[in-house]
């Protein structure tokens, strides 16, 4: 059975919401290629916000180009969120921000390891939000085509 756009745009942000880990990827000023893992949280518009510390290529490459992808997936069920979008600094203001505090306090929540950030200078962490402005969903557990498979999700303001 065909899902609907909708249908399809609420099941990928159900998979967004229900991961915390995923892959950014930024370009540095010479045009090189990085990638890492990034422990993240998002909101209903698949805005995604996510911990650095100011001293890493992350926050260099997105100084010297604010656009960046990023790409949720997992082996158990064959299933992808792709983006690619705009990154804003959010440091100034993530103090006053319950979506941040509630983000460090389920990062926090870990309880064999935490997070590696919680091993460092607080002063040294910036708070970024992606922005998205491309989506495909990938849900590859049905489907007989690639059209029935991979869905443009068109960002909500």
């Amino acid at each position: 059975m065909e899902k609907d756009l909708e249908g399809k745009r609420e099941e990928a942000l159900a998979f967004l919401i229900g991961h915390e880990t995923g892959v950014l990827a930024t370009a540095s000023m010479l045009g090189e290629s990085h990638a890492r893992l990034v422990y993240y949280t998002c909101d209903d518009a698949f805005n995604v916000y996510f911990l650095t510390l100011k001293n890493t290529r992350k926050v260099a490459d997105l100084a010297a180009n604010p656009r960046a992808a990023f790409v949720v997936s997992e082996a158990e069920v064959p299933r992808t969120l792709q983006m690619e979008g705009v990154v804003d600094d959010l440091t100034d203001t993530a103090t006053i921000d319950p979506l941040v505090s509630d983000f460090i306090k389920r990062l926090m929540s870990h309880t064999k390891f935490g997070i590696p950030l919680a091993r460092f200078d607080s002063s040294a962490v910036r708070f970024y939000r992606i922005k998205p402005t491309w989506l495909r969903w990938g849900d590859f557990t049905f489907g007989d085509s690639t059209e029935s498979v991979l869905t443009k999700l068109h960002p909500q303001e």
